[in-house]
């Protein structure tokens, strides 16, 4: 055998790379499908704003509605409880205004610590819900075009991942965000639903329950004006006093919000000294390796 022939049938007999085919076109309708949710989510959103679902939820008409509710607790509890939850996702999913007023009306029902628990898991299931329907749409194309930005932006959503827990109690405890967007950016990113269902929880659960017993101090308010003027939460000429709503209840509720934002900052601050040792780290054994 001439020298060197082994060596050209083995280097003649490897396999060239091969360039992966082209996907097919995805049919129009498995577009359609996907995005099909999408398009209830808005076009539900679109037709309670058209038809003014949103003017329903203010303060006045929870006064005025007031006794009629409470019957309803009273007579069915569970039933009243389902329905308020129910309302409560199909607001959230389609972006009505007046979250935090039915938040209100929960209180109002339910008291301060069953209202903001009820809320509290229906915000999360309807959070999920919109997690769902943006990760099924977007898929990984959105993330994969933001990482194409440049490697700053590529750096900054792989630490969002790696810190999803926090950053997403983060944004639930200070909402610098549409609510909507704060659904559907973790969808965007990647993050898991594990994770994001549990930061979610625990993100509202502070400000629902703070919401919940304000409805608690309203509640008491209109009581106390039905006192002095029967009849005039149905008449809709009960005046609340802003300063009977700033009951121990409600400073209480705020401070629970307030106080809950020091595990996240403790837990993203553990996190950076963790990936400063371990970076540091890394560097020590390059510099052995050397």
């Amino acid at each position: 055998m001439p020298p060197g022939q082994a060596n050209d049938d083995v280097a003649g007999s490897v396999v060239p790379e091969l360039t992966p085919p082209d996907r097919p076109p995805r049919p129009w309708w498995q577009t359609a499908l996907r995005w099909a949710p999408v398009a209830i989510l808005v076009g539900g959103g679109l037709a309670a704003f058209f038809f003014g679902v949103g003017d329903y939820l203010s303060l006045s008409e929870i006064i005025k509605a007031r006794a009629r509710l409470l019957d309803f607790v009273a007579d069915q509890p569970v039933t009243t409880a389902a329905a308020y939850a129910a309302i409560y996702i199909l607001a959230v999913i389609f972006s009505i205004p007046g979250g935090s007023v039915i938040t209100i009306v929960g209180g109002v029902l339910f008291g301060g610590v069953a209202g903001g628990l009820i809320t509290t898991f229906a915000a999360t299931a309807a959070s999920i819900i919109v997690f769902l329907v943006a990760r099924s749409a977007l898929g990984d194309g959105l993330l994969r075009r933001i990482e194409r930005l440049g490697p700053r932006i590529a750096s900054f959503t792989e630490r969002m991942r790696e810190n999803a827990l926090v950053f997403i109690i983060f944004l639930r405890l200070v909402p610098v965000m549409p609510y909507w967007a704060s659904n559907v950016l973790p969808a965007a990113l990647g993050v898991r639903l594990p994770t994001y269902a549990a930061a979610t929880l625990v993100g509202l659960l502070p400000w629902t329950v703070s919401f919940a017993f304000f409805g608690v101090a309203l509640d008491e308010a209109i009581a106390a004006q039905e006192l002095a003027n029967p009849g005039c939460a149905d008449a809709g000429t009960c005046t609340i006093d802003p300063a009977a709503l700033a009951s121990g209840q409600v400073l209480t509720g705020i401070a629970i919000a307030l106080l809950a934002i020091v595990p996240v900052v403790f837990l993203s601050w553990r996190h950076r000294r963790k990936a400063r040792a371990d970076a540091a780290s890394a560097g020590d054994e390059g510099d052995t390796a050397v």
